[in-house]
């Protein structure tokens, strides 16, 4: 039996994704909605297929079926650039960052699907590339300082802690001035006090943002979630506010020898 919640056009939406790998049913008819201007969680135990989700609407994995749609619209042939351009824009479960790069050059190829500079451009010295560049340059350092990693933009990322390179990681995300954020598991290796803080930025972004989060810690969910869905063996098994969600009987159920407090 599949879940459905009731959702007036929301601006992002998975309908009826299902998705095999090596034999293994993976996602099976997920169909969830993110509304406009709101941070929506997505949980579940591991192996619940909640990273498979971000996958399929990031186009690195294609479904069996199912569509994706945003502002509504259906998403075909999805690839990475084109969402970014379409206003969509994600992290990765790690962080994900070039390590030759330093952490301003990590976090400015993140606005580079906004340059109108490309190989041929570059090549013959164009003359809006400067300028093009420094604004772009300019823009990342305001990003890094928001989220208080400025002080290391000359830095290569093995050489800061983990926490920091989350955030660098972020601000890359941050820097295209993304209208949709997909945060996978973004509190990851990080403190409890810097979760708190993450918490605060996290809520900062509605409504001008909407956010669609995947997380392995309640606290952080529960504290900054509007909707949450939750999947259990890649089926959608709850949705709802955060204290629908904590006393809903299936999602105890599933999360039973987890080591997790919902």
């Amino acid at each position: 039996m599949k879940y459905h919640l009731p959702l007036t056009h929301p601006l992002l939406q998975t309908v009826d994704i299902s998705v095999t790998l090596s034999g293994l049913k993976i996602l099976d008819e997920v169909s969830i909605g993110i509304p406009e201007g709101s941070v929506t969680g997505l949980i579940g135990p591991n192996g619940a297929g909640k990273t498979t989700v971000f996958n399929v609407i990031s186009g690195f994995v294609k479904p069996d079926s199912g569509k994706v749609k945003f502002d509504g619209k259906r998403l075909r042939h999805i690839k990475t650039h084109q969402l970014t351009k379409m206003g969509i824009s994600r992290t990765l479960q790690g962080v994900g960052l070039f390590p030759s790069m330093s952490a301003l050059e990590n976090v400015m190829l993140g606005a580079s699907v906004q340059a109108r500079s490309g190989i041929v451009s570059n090549a013959l010295a164009m003359p809006w590339v400067d300028a093009q560049q420094r604004r772009i340059r300019e823009h990342a350092e305001a990003v890094m300082a928001e989220l208080g990693v400025l002080e290391d933009a000359h830095r290569f990322p093995g050489d800061v802690p983990y926490p920091v390179q989350k955030r660098i990681a972020l601000a890359r995300a941050l820097v295209s001035d993304p209208k949709v954020l997909l945060l996978d598991e973004p509190a990851g290796g990080i403190s409890a006090g810097d979760m708190a803080d993450l918490g605060r930025l996290i809520r900062s972004w509605v409504p001008e943002r909407t956010v669609l989060l995947v997380e392995h810690h309640m606290e952080l969910v529960m504290g900054v979630c509007d909707l949450i869905w939750v999947l259990d063996a890649g089926k959608v098994i709850a949705a709802g506010s955060p204290e629908e969600v904590r006393n809903d009987p299936a999602v105890l159920a599933a999360y039973l020898g987890e080591e997790v407090d919902v």
